[in-house]
């Protein structure tokens, strides 16, 4: 009859599929010239976490949003992520994401290989993997795969 075999496979086989390797855990650049030079070479824009120790909103990010597979996933295979820690007043991550227009945290922005303007695309405030995953989908269309460029950076 095969019944237990049948079902000893089928265990196997489903079993074999749940346990598929999660996604790396994001691997956040902290260099921004190191990053777009990356995303130069790459041709992936640039996904910059404006990010604070003191941030519960960034905390909740890491915890519920980053750690998401399907999230890992799209920013592994499609950006170039850039952590700017801004948890001292006056550092140089500070400096330059003021230099973006940005005035709360967690604030995440998608800039292309040619640097980052205040009119990148952003989300501002915690969001959950759902709504992070429909905003990096929706803003890397803005900068599809484009070919090394030596312009200079826009700051």
């Amino acid at each position: 009859m095969g019944g237990p075999a049948l079902l000893t496979g089928l265990a196997l086989a489903f079993g074999a599929a749940a346990h598929r390797p999660p996604p790396e855990p994001i691997r956040w650049r902290t260099d921004e010239a190191a990053a777009l030079d990356e995303s130069r070479r790459s041709g992936r824009p640039i996904l910059v976490d404006a990010w604070a120790d003191w941030c519960a909103g960034c905390r909740l990010l890491d915890r519920n949003t980053w750690s998401d597979p399907v999230v890992r996933e799209e920013v592994q295979a499609h950006f170039v992520p850039l952590r700017l820690d801004v948890s001292t007043e006056g550092s140089a991550a500070e400096v330059r994401v003021r230099a973006l227009d940005v005035s709360a945290l967690p604030a995440i922005l998608v800039c292309s290989s040619r640097g980052c303007d205040g009119a990148a695309p952003r989300s501002v405030g915690y969001v959950s993997a759902a709504e992070m995953l429909a905003f990096l989908r929706q803003s890397r269309t803005r900068y599809p795969h484009d070919e090394s460029s030596n312009q200079a950076v826009r700051r």
